[in-house]
């Protein structure tokens, strides 16, 4: 049985990865993804991938970007989170949001950063490619909570408040990236048809480093490294980026630190690429339709540890 794992790369720019040569981005077909913008002038994170994995456009879907993209984990933060913008302004609800999330600087280092209350984005009830049995999916907006994303968002938002320190941030953002690379690379060992993970260093980067090429060619080398190690690890492989980033030497990028329209399409398989965003879950289902079919049934997991030696262990209450 073979798995295809599929990187949902954030951010990752065609021409920045063929400028660095980063080969484990740009597998043995590669290519040019075209993508789309719904909301804005330029393709929107949740949007895209939420696309991606349904097959269909935002009013289909029913992830448009022109609402609030996050909700609270804690039911009664989600409610009043509801009624603050009838009662208070953005600022102060960004000012309120930030404190209850924590790490305005009192977590620490070894924390991971990750006190306060948490959040998660929203996902869509439209069918989607990774329902189908022996399929499994981690952290892909749209369809999961995503809670990597909305942490890196709200690092980010520290970062540029100054309570975090650059160091701080790439090490929660690296952090992140090895959990992502490390959950793909567990489910190349099961038997399973379709592993899909979105990582998000890239898209990070891309905003921060904008006018810093020596700084963004870094962390392009570092998670082309991570993606050499998943794809020891993974039968086959398709990496996928939802947009590319702006930056200040390619000619016609007017705005560093924006969204290009240089999504990429990379697969290990001798197969045509998918053209568009539109046509991967079409594409993914073709590839993998004899796999799917031939799943062992399951069974029920092995377990030589009785519940009452487990409750001894104090795994069991």
């Amino acid at each position: 049985m073979t798995t295809l794992g599929i990187i949902a790369l954030d951010a990752a720019d065609y021409d920045l990865a063929r400028e660095w040569g980063c080969e484990n981005m740009l597998l043995e077909t590669h290519g040019k993804l075209e993508t789309f913008a719904h909301s804005g002038e330029n393709p929107n994170t949740l949007e895209v991938w939420t696309s991606v994995a349904t097959g269909v456009e935002p009013p289909s879907h029913g992830l448009a970007s022109t609402g609030e993209q996050q909700q609270w984990r804690n039911p009664v933060l989600e409610y009043a989170s509801a009624v603050a913008p009838y009662l208070l302004p953005k600022a102060a609800r960004v000012r309120i949001g930030t404190w209850l999330r924590g790490d305005g600087g009192g977590a620490t280092e070894d924390s991971g950063g990750t006190d306060g209350v948490g959040m998660t984005l929203r996902q869509t009830d439209h069918s989607h490619l990774f329902e189908p049995a022996g399929r499994v999916v981690r952290w892909w907006p749209g369809v999961t909570p995503g809670e990597h994303l909305s942490e890196t968002w709200h690092w980010l938002n520290l970062a540029s408040r100054g309570d975090i320190s650059d160091d701080e941030l790439w090490r929660r953002l690296y952090g992140n990236a090895g959990l992502e690379a490390g959950w793909l690379q567990g489910m190349g060992q099961t038997d399973v048809a379709v592993a899909g993970v979105h990582m998000h260093a890239l898209d990070a980067a891309g905003h921060a480093f904008a006018t810093h090429p020596d700084r963004l060619r870094e962390v392009y080398e570092r998670v082309d490294r991570l993606l050499g190690s998943v794809r020891d690890h993974v039968d086959e492989l398709l990496v996928l980026s939802d947009h590319g980033m702006q930056v200040e030497w390619i000619d016609g990028d007017s705005k560093p630190g924006f969204h290009s329209w240089r999504a990429l399409a990379s697969t290990t398989l001798a197969d045509d690429l998918p053209e568009s965003v539109f046509d991967v879950r079409d594409w993914v289902d073709e590839y993998v339709a004899d796999s799917d079919d031939r799943r062992v049934e399951r069974q029920p997991a092995v377990m030589d540890t009785t519940e009452e030696q487990l409750r001894d262990l104090g795994y069991l209450e």
